[in-house]
């Protein structure tokens, strides 16, 4: 006001602002609008304000049957029957009275109803699940495990739970130095390095990181192949996409990758860009167990020869440790230059404490009973023992053609989870988590097979 009385002062505005004041003003109006405004997206579903500004989501057409399939009830309130009379709960089943109503799933249901056969067909196997437990309608799904264990075909353990009624004998004493072994890396994981990735059982410290290989039926595409079959045979066998996916899939591998050396080792090859690399990783030596796994359910005039090439690979890579001074195989072998199962560069020479050669011969040991597959895998254990076992823990090796190798100085996690486990399998009787009752994911975890259709075969039942 002082300034509007000075002679020869003329405001910019009727408020006493510049042009370059004023559109600053107005930026710092808007923007506090937008994010006032904006806000009201951020606040949670309870919110007063939210319900003021935005409109309630309304049910969707369809969203019963993708509620059905992933096992939750639909939003919408249903008319109870009158005066329903109470069922009483099934043998094994809590009271459906006290158990607590089902709430809402968080998160949008973008697909509101059935798109093509495959969800069609999920949809109407939900609807039947649901429709085969009448009194359930709106109570979610609830893991009966007395109802689980009576049908599992083989006791969890096996019939030696207890190993010391069990006779001494070479193979318990095989099995009870593999314990040994577990027990040590595992101890010196957790004193070392819990929390962490891995040992470094030199130093005596943990380590973060991430390791990344090629693609082929190795690294990074092996679990697909891997969980065709597994999926197919968690499902009681009743997954058919799944199962004629891998036969589809392993017919490819035998057309383009499958090869055999001039001295008879069969192997699989990777395809990079167009060229056929004669190469095979350690990583794609699970494959010998794969083929093995479902050789019984391929045609009948495919199983016999299913057998033989699951042997054949494996055989290939049990030469690959044979060929080394330690007796442990290369991350990768090759064949060409008249050289075979061997790694060519000191790049591919070391060893990591991978489990796939004996996956394969535990799933090999428990299809055919070859002694072979045992002494194979205690060759393994006595190469461990002498060179990777350390003060604190197992250590990778640098070079497995030297026979005083230098150690990496890492305990890899798979060791515990899947190494010294498949040996310990190898040793002890097949129903000790039976290839019946379970299906072990590429961690080598044991995941339960689907056996609600069966009836009077289990080991629980009377």
């Amino acid at each position: 006001m002082l300034m509007r009385k000075v002679p020869g002062f003329v405001p910019a505005s009727p408020w006493g602002l510049r042009l370059p004041q004023k559109f600053l003003f107005l930026l710092f109006l808007s923007g506090l609008v937008t994010l006032c405004f904006g806000a009201l997206f951020l606040l949670p579903h309870s919110s007063r304000l939210k319900r003021l500004f935005l409109a309630p989501r309304t049910q969707q057409p369809g969203l019963e049957v993708v509620a059905e399939i992933a096992g939750h009830a639909p939003a919408r309130e249903q008319e109870p029957p009158p005066n329903p009379a109470p069922a009483a709960p099934a043998p094994g089943e809590d009271d459906p009275s006290s158990r607590a109503s089902p709430r809402r799933r968080k998160g949008g249901l973008r697909r509101t109803r059935p798109t093509g056969p495959r969800e069609e067909a999920t949809a109407a196997r939900g609807n039947s699940i649901l429709a085969s437990r009448p009194g359930d309608e709106g109570v979610p799904f609830r893991f009966d495990f007395n109802a689980f264990r009576s049908r599992l075909r083989h006791p969890v353990l096996g019939t030696r739970a207890d190993e010391s009624q069990e006779p001494q004998s070479r193979v318990r004493a095989q099995r009870e130095k593999i314990k040994e072994m577990m027990q040590f890396a595992w101890q010196s994981y957790k004193r070392y390095a819990m929390g962490k990735n891995e040992l470094r059982p030199l130093t005596k410290d943990g380590y973060e990181g991430n390791m990344f290989d090629h693609v082929s039926v190795g690294g990074l595409g092996d679990s697909f192949y891997e969980y065709l079959i597994k999926s197919w045979l968690m499902s009681g066998k009743t997954d058919m996409e799944a199962k004629n996916m891998y036969y589809e899939a392993l017919e490819a591998i035998e057309t383009y990758l499958l090869n055999v050396s001039p001295g008879g080792l069969t192997y699989i090859a990777e395809w990079r860009g167009g060229i056929l690399d004669h190469k095979m990783g350690h990583l794609a030596c699970f494959s010998g167990g794969m083929i093995a796994l479902g050789a019984e359910d391929a045609k009948e005039e495919k199983r016999a020869h299913y057998r033989e090439l699951a042997a054949q690979i494996t055989k290939t890579c049990h030469e690959s440790y044979a060929r080394s001074d330690t007796k442990l195989g290369p991350e990768a072998f090759w064949f060409n230059s008249g050289r075979e199962a061997v790694a060519t560069q000191l790049s591919e020479s070391y060893y990591i404490l991978r489990p796939e050669v004996v996956e394969s011969y535990m799933y090999l040991w428990r299809q055919t009973h070859n002694p072979i597959y045992r002494e194979w895998g205690w060759e393994v254990v006595l190469a461990l023992e002498k060179y990777c076992r350390t003060e604190a823990g197992f250590s990778g090796i640098q070079d497995v053609y030297s026979s005083t190798p230098n150690h990496d100085n890492k305990q890899q996690s798979f060791f515990l989870a899947e190494t010294l486990k498949y040996l310990y399998l190898l040793f002890s009787e097949d129903d000790l988590l039976s290839l019946e009752d379970w299906v072990f994911n590429t961690e080598a975890h044991p995941l339960p097979v689907n056996h609600s259709d069966s009836s009077g075969r289990s080991w629980g039942r009377h």
